[in-house]
């Protein structure tokens, strides 16, 4: 006899989770809640030292509460997060054996109410190949590191240091009504962890490590002489939220914070969660989830901008994790947490707020800590506290629907003076209101006089007149596309004059 039971935990791209159990009653393990009323069953889980791709299928059945047919078919759970791990039913406390981590592959329905799926393991990523090709066109994507195009640039941040050419988004019109996260300690300028509750290892408030000094004020967060640490903050939302508004799904979150490695250190790792919770502390959503990564001497801001706030939630907790790598110092910093909830129902938390302009910045400085207003012409600067920055036009527009074809064609309206036939072709399109929010596909064609957009697949849910969205341009890698729309050349990073196959396979004085 066993008291052993499998416990599923999904994470989908939105942040939402899901909790399951092949046991015959729910379970409760580390605060969440695994269902037992879902019924599911999956393939043999094996392991070897091939490195081989370790994948299983999942086979279970639509639950209204639970997984629902909708959902599937509007690709919600595609690539979601899977950890599978074996409990003691008998004894949570014991702890968990990891069995697997892997996404949801492809994701078959059934007329039979059942659906089927993969989960693709970690050892997916390794069947892909490593390295570059020579090629004519460009191995970059639009609005990458390497491309630098600013597609969709951070938003402004107030009392925040800006150096000349970072660019950045500016609320000007209509913008909702936005409550800020009282957070205590924010900086760590108080010189201690006031207000943060360090969870293990050990860190403290620094002025300096090394060549980096604070992003913010006067301090900043380090780890200790230890191989890991963890700090975190939980912030009760009773206060900060509208009850009714929050369960309506009005509020989205904007939170972040700025990310470095002082000492010198560029291999140790940190990694920053934001996590919304309900009055009990389960887990609700992660909206923000960077992962361990490693850092530079140079802050970095970690950000998740408009993410929708679920129903239920009451707190919000920042947890920072700290991981050494090399010496005996963690040297992964923190600084400048900061964040704010906005209330879409006071007014359009949208693309449609910027104007369809974005801002560089041409004379470094700290803004200021009351936003001024911005004068919105192309090529207009405006002084923002000691920081001066000047109007360009938006690679991404706002956009709304007029009329529907079906859930891969229809008509918009679009503020682009730039955008002839064929502007969008390529290009990415957002959807930020309506059933389709948050989910975003390739644009297969644009007519500039009719203002009609074709998908290249549909949507999972019927598009809506009325519907929000925004759009950037396509790219077809091309040098003159480079230049002559982007005015992008000095990035490019493709080979367009290496000789052909025909000209490496030519001799002399061939005819």
């Amino acid at each position: 006899m066993t008291t052993l039971a499998t416990c599923w935990r999904i994470t989908r791209r939105d942040g939402r989770e899901f909790f399951f159990t092949d046991h015959d009653r729910d379970l409760v393990f580390e605060g969440d809640v695994y269902k037992a009323s879902s019924g599911y069953s999956r393939t043999a889980i094996a392991n070897d030292s091939s490195l081989g791709v370790d994948n299983l299928d999942v086979e279970g059945v639509f639950d209204s509460e639970a997984i629902t047919e909708e959902e599937l078919r509007a690709g919600l759970f595609d690539q979601a997060e899977v950890r599978i791990f074996l409990v003691n039913w008998a004894d949570p406390s014991m702890g968990s054996v990891r069995m697997r981590r892997g996404w949801f592959g492809e994701v078959v329905l059934t007329e039979q109410g059942v659906f089927r799926t993969e989960l693709r393991g970690m050892t997916q990523a390794l069947s892909q190949r490593i390295g570059e090709l020579y090629s004519p066109e460009c191995r970059a994507d639009l609005g990458d590191h390497r491309c630098k195009v600013p597609i969709h640039p951070p938003e402004i941040q107030r009392s925040t240091t800006y150096a000349v050419g970072d660019i950045v988004r500016v609320r000007t019109s209509s913008a909702p009504a936005t409550v800020g996260i009282p957070f205590v300690n924010p900086g760590f300028d108080a010189g201690s962890l006031s207000g943060w509750t360090l969870a293990s290892g050990s860190a403290s408030a620094k002025t300096s490590s090394g060549a980096l000094g604070p992003k913010t004020g006067t301090h900043f967060l380090e780890g200790g002489n230890v191989a890991s640490f963890e700090v975190r903050q939980t912030v009760d939302l009773a206060g900060v939220l509208d009850a009714t508004t929050t369960e309506s799904g009005g509020y989205r979150l904007t939170v972040g914070a700025w990310r470095a490695n002082g000492g010198g250190n560029t291999v140790d790792q940190g990694r920053l969660r934001v996590e919304l919770l309900d009055d009990v502390g389960a887990v609700l959503a992660t909206p923000l989830d960077t992962g361990n990564e490693a850092m530079t001497g140079v802050w970095t801001l970690r950000q998740i901008a408009d993410a929708l706030v679920p129903a239920g939630a009451r707190q919000l907790r920042v947890v920072f994790n700290g991981t050494r790598v090399s010496g005996t110092v963690c040297n992964a910093a923190l600084d400048g947490v900061s964040g704010y909830f906005t209330d879409t129902t006071t007014g359009v938390g949208t693309a449609a707020v910027y104007e369809n302009r974005i801002y560089r910045c041409v004379a470094a400085g700290t803004t200021a800590a009351v936003q001024p207003a911005y004068d919105t012409g192309v090529g207009q600067q405006t002084t923002d506290g000691s920081a001066v920055f000047e109007a360009m036009e938006a690679w991404s527009r706002a956009g709304l629907v007029a009329d529907v074809v079906d859930r891969a064609v229809f008509t918009a309206s679009i503020d682009e003076p730039r955008a002839a036939d064929g502007w969008f072709a390529g290009g990415v399109l957002t959807w930020e209101s309506g059933p389709n929010t948050g989910r975003s596909i390739e644009v297969k064609a644009w007519t500039q006089a009719s203002g009609r957009i074709e998908l290249f697949l549909p949507m999972g849910y019927a598009i809506r007149v009325g519907d929000l969205f925004r759009i950037h341009p396509g790219c077809d890698k091309r040098l003159d596309t480079c230049i002559a729309r982007f005015a992008n050349v000095l990035n490019f990073r493709g080979e367009p004059y290496v000789p052909g196959q025909d000209a490496m396979m030519s001799y002399p004085d061939a005819r």
